[in-house]
Parts: structure tokens; C-alpha cells; sequence
């Protein structure tokens, strides 16, 4: 009889430890799909240097989202670069920090490359992972629609 009572005591106290290991995180996978508008700044030659995107839509882990960043354009070795900062931030109010480097074809007006989670708040303190990303953009109105698929971890 005092082995059951031992056992019973232990049990509690075993869970409450439990509790207080850190859960790691665990890779899931990751779907984006949205629109909207940049303002674009270009050069005296129309070239691109700089957008500032705002947008929402729908993404697996954020349900309804809206994003906002800045992209900067380089010309490396003819080949125009995008790169910048986003912050999305989930319906929630989560929000998730991604560092975008990609390739921008302007006759095309496909940007096309990798969003890279660099962590964010709540429960995306500390997420990782890469997503690819295609932006289609409608240099006549500025718009653009996005997609994204890759994994991220938190």
C-alpha cells in the first residue's frame, strides 16, 4: 500500500518537471499566397532601386496576414538583386521577421528567390527556416501577388 501512495506522489511532480523542459522546435511545412501594392523608386535610368511593399492574404501557421518591408535593388554583374526586410504579421498579431534575397527580372516583372524566417514574436520567438518565393508584379499599377512554399521551424 505505501508503494501506491509513493508512486502517486512521485506522479505529479514528475509532470510538473515535465513542463518545465523548453520544447524544441519542430520543422512544419510552409504555404503563403497574397497581394498588394509597392511603391517603387527607380533611378534617373528607370531602373528599380527600392520598393516599399504592404500587403495580406492567406499563409499555413498565420491564417489571415498583412506584411510590410522594404526591398532594395543592387545590379550585380547585370543581374538586378532584391533583398530587404519583411515583417508578417499574423492574425494573431504574431509577428514573423523574413530577410528576402532574390533575383528581379524587370521585363519579366518576376522577382523570384528565398525568404529566410529570422524569428519574430510570440510564438514565432526564435523561428527559422526558408520559404522560395515568386512576386508578379504589375509595374503599371504597382500591384503584385505573391506565393511562397518552403518549411519553418518553431
Amino acid at each position: 500500500m505505501k508503494r501506491f501512495s509513493k508512486i502517486r506522489t512521485l506522479m505529479p511532480i514528475l509532470f510538473l518537471l515535465l513542463g518545465t523542459i523548453p520544447v524544441s522546435a519542430v520543422e512544419r511545412p510552409f504555404a503563403l499566397k497574397g497581394a498588394g501594392v509597392a511603391t517603387l523608386i527607380t533611378n534617373e535610368a528607370g531602373i528599380p532601386i527600392e520598393a516599399i511593399p504592404t500587403g495580406s492574404g492567406t499563409a499555413t501557421h498565420l491564417g489571415q496576414w498583412t506584411v510590410s518591408g522594404n526591398v532594395k535593388y543592387t545590379l550585380d554583374n547585370g543581374v538586378l538583386r532584391s533583398s530587404g526586410l519583411g515583417t508578417i504579421i499574423a492574425a494573431n498579431g504574431d509577428k514573423l521577421q523574413v530577410q528576402i534575397d532574390g533575383i528581379l527580372d524587370p521585363v519579366a516583372g518576376v522577382d523570384q528567390g528565398v525568404f529566410t524566417f529570422m524569428g519574430g514574436t510570440g510564438r514565432f520567438e526564435g523561428a527559422s527556416g526558408t520559404a522560395n518565393f515568386v512576386v508578379t508584379l504589375n509595374p503599371l499599377t504597382g500591384g503584385f501577388d505573391l506565393t511562397a512554399v518552403g518549411k519553418i521551424n518553431y
